[in-house]
């Protein structure tokens, strides 16, 4: 009888987790900041530098930097820099400078520029009410950024704020708007600007990791419990072949 109550029991369980609406989250990783890109800026001539890095652990495989310093009124040595290293995207003016950077998802292409295809179609809807979760570390003064995104048949959709303290780190996607029929299932390209230029000089701020997070979709009781019974049904065989 043993395999009976065994099916029983579990039957039971996945019924009342069913019932009982229990959920959990789903997350997908855009970066994790670990691996080492660098790019800096100081006022000359040249008013961009960029980068690009493979990294099979990010979105697409590859990451862009790119830097632009706006303004320095300090020593103008490195006056503006974006880097990731060791689990950190870090943003930082010297003092007096003021800058924007751009952080670019969008496969193997130039960093000066966006393939809004070049992701090829990922899949960003991974759940219910999905949202960009920002796990900062810190900034310590008010910044502008911005957030953009491409899907594969030319649709656009974006969001802008300017941060200031007390600001939620978590971004749901119906926040960004644009085209209507912007598809989540086929995004082409994913953007993001930091940008001091307008609001603070000499802003400095961290991030650990940019994710996707959504509840996870459930499946319906009659299927939980369907998957129960046949989970149970080789330990029947069994038993009656005994």
């Amino acid at each position: 009888m043993k395999p009976i109550a065994f099916g029983a029991v579990a039957a039971a369980a996945l019924f009342l987790s069913a019932q009982q609406g229990l959920s959990a989250t789903v997350s997908l990783t855009i970066d994790d900041f670990d691996s080492f890109q660098e790019v800096k800026d100081t006022p000359s001539a040249i008013s961009t530098n960029a980068s690009e890095l493979a990294d099979p652990a990010v979105l697409g495989g590859y990451r862009d930097l790119s830097i632009e310093n706006t303004a320095a009124t300090g020593s103008t040595v490195e006056a503006t820099e974006l880097s990731s290293d060791s689990g950190l995207l870090s943003f930082s003016n010297i003092a007096g400078a003021r800058g924007r950077g751009y952080i670019t998802y969008d496969g193997n292409d130039s960093p000066m520029s966006v393939d809004t295809t070049g992701l090829g179609g990922i899949n960003l809807d991974i759940g219910i009410d999905p949202y960009f979760a920002f796990d900062v570390a810190y900034f310590d003064r008010d910044v502008f950024i911005m957030i953009q995104a491409w899907d594969m048949f030319g649709n656009t959709v974006s969001y802008a704020e300017t941060l200031t303290a007390g600001f939620n780190p978590n971004l749901p996607f119906t926040d960004l708007t644009g085209d209507p029929g912007f598809d989540w299932t086929q995004v082409g390209a994913l953007q993001f600007f930091v940008d001091s230029t307008s609001t603070d000089v000499s802003v400095d701020g961290q991030l650990y990791s940019i994710k996707v997070i959504a509840t996870e979709i459930p499946l319906p009781a009659s299927g939980l419990l369907l998957l129960a019974g046949v989970a149970g049904v080789p330990l029947l065989r069994r038993r009656k072949k005994a």
